[in-house]
């Protein structure tokens, strides 16, 4: 008797409890319900089947369905009833905190789904789970609702008092009238759930995504939709500007301006990507849109220039006969026609102001734009005009005095811009003085001013707090050779090798550093050093084979001066002419 007891126990517990399966008969309704339910196919990248499931159509042409069936899918289609295939278009929201998708179909219109008050659905009302199925359905699972929270403040997620099959995950749950409630989620500890439905249908793009829908979004690698109003559309697609490739940013452009064709953004931003695509017919046509439905005709002529510009600047070795310098400044003179009417209109102090920030604004392109045309004088002159204004500052005086290097002018012309430049600063100077102090240091150098180079590279060493790189000290350790700073000099190449000590350029400047000291056995084993790193270094075989010859050594000078000749080295042949 105890052999047979034991067996039917373990009989009995083989067999799922009234916890985990209540199957019953299917309501009336489900034949309707059914029509609304579809069979989800995700596929990889080289088009195999990944996942399927099952998805709720919540309007026409939109679907909802668990997110991991279209986790790291590249393309998807829809099955419904009949066996019609419908692609999916776009993803138009997802969270992965929830896991719902929210997808739009291509072409051909579903039924909707009927959708329930789901957080009104009271605890211990009867739901049922319903999958695809091609078939008319006999039976389906059945839960109560034993618990129902509410998410992000107007969702409901529902406790179930049924395990669902895994069949079942993703599966649609209705109430006892036919109405939808929310997609069944993974049982856990004998439990299902459900996430509202409605959460799903309401997902959307936001224009900036929270960790969850990022992390969400890219993980399918479907085409995106963008977000549900203009405004955000295109702080979405600023953001995407940033990230997205050319292919996925130029989709979504295009999707922006069939759904807005009079917003004249879209065409300005698809122009660039044209550009970038070196499809410069298309990227005109699409500036002349931008400037037909654009507001702001001034800002607009502004932004035809610039682009025009850029294209010319960065992209020489692509030729478009339609695009010139002379084209892009006729669209800035006329955005610097209208900023001069609107500082004429100016009846209050702000207006002015904002004039007068404008028009200097468009001066200053201008004065780019012809200094890439090579007018120099009149970018100088432009530039001259700005620095007697109000709104004179480092930086433009910088730009003046660029225009002036530009055309070769005198390098006494840059030294006092620069003091002009550098005066605009307080004192104590900040850091954001330091690029220009390194700028005047340079000019000081093609003047021949090494002192005074070496003065505003200590300079700029104080205002970086001492916080520079190895090129540093040595670019600064040859003005102090040429200051006759020798000891300087010294000190700062053997902070450069310290820094970096692998870098033979740096040995050879200490060994021709030690020559000018007549440190001789210094001399030569920097230049050893030299050699060690770089074999192939004339200079250094130049350097010790001259510091060699005048210590007497001349055979073994001789034979590195042959070196450095052999390696190109013209002033060791000179040399060498002096020592046979």
């Amino acid at each position: 008797m105890k052999k047979y007891f034991l067996f039917w126990m373990m009989a009995l517990l083989a067999l799922p409890t009234m916890a985990q399966v209540r199957e019953e008969v299917a309501p009336k309704w489900t034949n309707k319900a059914m029509k609304s339910i579809v069979s989800v196919l995700a596929y990889d990248k080289n088009n195999e089947l990944l996942h399927n499931g099952t998805g709720v159509v919540v309007d026409n042409d939109i679907v909802v369905c668990d997110y991991n069936l279209l986790r790291e899918a590249y393309s998807a289609k829809v099955s419904d009833t009949s066996g019609n295939l419908i692609d999916v278009e776009r993803i138009l929201g997802a969270d992965s905190n929830y896991g719902l998708v929210k997808m739009q179909l291509k072409g051909k219109k579903l039924t909707a789904v009927a959708i329930g008050g789901s957080t009104a659905s009271s605890v211990g009302a009867q739901t049922y789970a319903i999958a695809f199925s091609k078939n008319k359905l006999v039976s389906c699972p059945a839960a109560t609702i034993t618990k129902k929270d509410i998410v992000e403040e107007k969702y409901a997620y529902f406790t179930l008092s049924t395990a669902f099959e895994d069949k079942y995950t993703n599966a649609a749950l209705f109430n006892a009238n036919g109405e939808c409630l929310g997609i069944v989620q993974s049982p856990i500890a004998g439990k299902s759930y459900a996430i509202d439905i409605n959460y799903g249908k309401n997902l959307s793009i936001a224009p900036i995504l929270d960790k969850a829908g990022a992390v969400a979004m890219n993980n399918i690698f479907i085409k995106k939709g963008l977000p549900e109003t203009m405004e955000e559309s295109l702080v979405y697609l600023y953001i995407k500007s940033k990230s997205a490739g050319n292919d996925e940013y130029l989709d979504l452009l295009n999707l922006f301006i069939s759904k807005y064709p009079d917003n004249a953004e879209g065409y300005y931003r698809r122009s660039t990507v044209y550009q970038d695509l070196l499809k410069f017919d298309e990227a005109n046509e699409d500036l002349q849109t931008y400037l037909r439905y654009a507001q702001d005709k001034m800002v607009a002529n502004s932004n035809v220039a610039s682009a025009i510009y850029t294209k010319l600047l960065y992209q020489p070795q692509a030729p478009y006969e339609k695009w010139s310098y002379d084209l892009a400044l006729e669209y800035i003179d006329k955005a610097l026609a209208e900023a001069g009417q609107r500082q004429s209109n100016a009846k209050t102090d702000d207006e002015k102001e904002q004039a007068d920030v404008t028009l200097t604004q468009y001066k200053l392109q201008k004065a780019q734009i012809l200094i890439a045309k090579k007018d120099d004088a009149q970018a100088i002159a432009l530039y001259q005009e700005v620095n007697r204004g109000p709104f004179r500052s480092a930086s433009t005086i910088l730009a003046e005095c660029l225009a002036h290097e530009a055309a070769g002018d005198s390098v006494s012309v840059m030294i006092e811009l620069m003091d002009s430049a550098i005066a605009t600063f307080p004192e104590p100077m900040p850091k954001e003085a330091a690029n220009f102090v390194m700028r005047r240091a340079k000019y000081y150098e093609m003047a021949k001013h090494f002192r005074k180079a070496v003065q505003d590279y200590n300079t700029y060493c104080y205002l970086n707090n001492n916080q520079v790189q190895d090129r540093f000290y040595y670019d600064r350790a040859l003005l102090e050779v040429q200051a006759r700073m020798f000891q300087q000099a010294i000190e700062d190449i053997d902070h450069a090798i310290d820094m970096a000590p692998n870098v033979a350029l740096y040995h050879v400047e200490k060994s021709g550093i030690m020559l000018r000291v007549n440190r001789v056995d210094d001399c030569i084993a920097s230049a050893q050093k030299a050699i060690a790193l770089n074999p192939e270094l004339s200079d250094a075989y130049r350097i010790m084979g001259y510091a060699q010859a005048e210590q007497g050594k001349k055979a073994e000078g001789i034979k590195n001066l042959e070196k450095a000749v052999s390696l190109g080295d013209e002033a060791a042949k000179e040399i060498l002419e002096r020592y046979k």
